[in-house]
């Protein structure tokens, strides 16, 4: 996991799935491109391009709390995290993103209500971010 670990990426995702306690409540086929870039070493700047699911922002950033503070888990890395309040100001902006260790799935997570979106695809592009001047589209 380390060669995506703070580091810039494009991921492009053929199916969504959308879960909200527990039950999958949206899924389908999608072409939705996400560019990732970390930022001052502190913030993941995403933007997601094309076919976005509704629910979702299509540009927000996600706080690199780094690898001591539980970035690295056994099973993904994990920018962000859940808020003490159980309330957001925006229920569509992400507070929460999971890539996983097969690098297929990358899933982010929104408050008010809880629910998850997961994004399945491949990575197209994975880089150090000062080699990133061309992503953005």
């Amino acid at each position: 996991m380390n060669n995506v670990y703070r580091k810039a990426f494009i991921f492009e995702a053929s199916r969504y799935e959308e879960y909200m306690n527990g039950r999958c409540t949206r899924q389908g086929l999608i072409n939705c491109t996400i560019v990732a870039k970390p930022i001052n070493s502190d913030t993941l700047s995403v933007a997601l391009f094309d076919n976005i699911p509704t629910g979702i922002n299509q540009h927000f950033g996600l706080p690199i709390f780094g690898i001591e503070r539980g970035d690295m888990l056994e099973d993904r890395i994990q920018y962000g995290r859940l808020p003490d309040s159980m309330s957001w100001d925006d229920p569509n902006e992400p507070l929460v993103c999971n890539i996983f260790n097969n690098m297929t799935c990358i899933r982010f997570a929104m408050m008010s209500p809880l629910r998850i979106i997961e994004f399945f695809g491949e990575f197209t592009d994975i880089r150090e971010p000062d080699q990133t001047a061309q992503y953005g589209k």
